[in-house]
């Protein structure tokens, strides 16, 4: 009979995010590279490119598994305009938001969390603001950007993985909107 510990349990490290097709992530990249460049600090790759809806952190795969089968809120397809750079300051992240946000997408981001509370999730207090993180370590630039619009249908879940000094996205599931 052995004392040892059994292994500790495999945790992902998990975020529910709109994810844009390959012509999306494309129009974002070559829309805003000058802006980025600008900006200066470390920009994201053009594959990594996405809208996080609800931070998930640390899953073990019992939760992973209630996750795949949950329901996310059915809001329909919607469409989110992209045409407003922003800089924030404190993490100096240089970001693509919209000026308005499209009910959907609220509440999407809602009635997600209202799924996610009985799994034992808890919502971050901050105020959600849906945006594209286009570099970091950045400097504040006051651009104009040409409306990008990204027909969104899908919610995806997401895994992030360390991958060396950057973080690797898979994508594990998407359902319908």
């Amino acid at each position: 009979m052995s004392d040892a510990a059994p292994p500790p349990e495999r945790k992902r490290r998990l975020f529910f995010a709109l994810w844009p097709d390959a012509a999306v992530r494309q129009q974002i990249a070559r829309a805003t590279w000058p802006a980025v460049r600008r900006a200066g600090g470390k920009p994201t790759p053009a594959e990594k490119l996405h809208v996080t809806v609800a931070f998930l952190g640390a899953v073990g795969e019992a939760r992973f598994a209630r996750l795949l089968a949950l329901e996310p809120p059915r809001v329909g397809p919607f469409e989110l305009v992209l045409d407003r750079l922003q800089f924030a300051g404190r993490k100096r992240l240089f970001w693509l938001t919209c000026r308005h946000l499209p009910p959907p997408l609220l509440a999407l981001e809602q009635g997600l969390w209202q799924a996610l509370e009985p799994l034992g999730f808890q919502r971050e207090p901050r105020l959600f603001r849906p945006h594209v993180t286009l570099a970091r370590r950045a400097r504040g630039v006051d651009e104009e950007i040409r409306a990008i619009r990204w027909p969104v249908d899908a919610l995806a879940l997401v895994e992030s993985t360390p991958d060396g000094d950057s973080t690797a996205y898979q994508v594990v599931h998407t359902w319908p909107l």
